[in-house]
């Protein structure tokens, strides 16, 4: 397998993961201040950033407000 292969392989995994994140930072930012649970929004800004597609998923598991 060469570096081309490779490339598209990862780039729609990349593209889903980049989809992912900014949808759920916009979703994180929607929400009324204070309403997330467990963390403040800013905190949950730094998990959904830098914990790519995992810190994504964890917010809308564990952060996200039922209302």
């Amino acid at each position: 397998m060469n570096a081309m292969d490779l490339i598209k392989i990862i780039w729609p995994l990349v593209i889903i993961q980049l989809a992912f994140q900014i949808y759920a930072l916009i979703d994180l930012f929607k929400i009324k201040k204070g309403k997330t649970k467990n963390l403040s929004t800013a905190i949950w800004a730094i998990i959904i950033v830098l914990g790519e597609i995992i810190g994504a998923a964890l917010y809308f598991i564990f952060g996200r407000s039922e209302e």
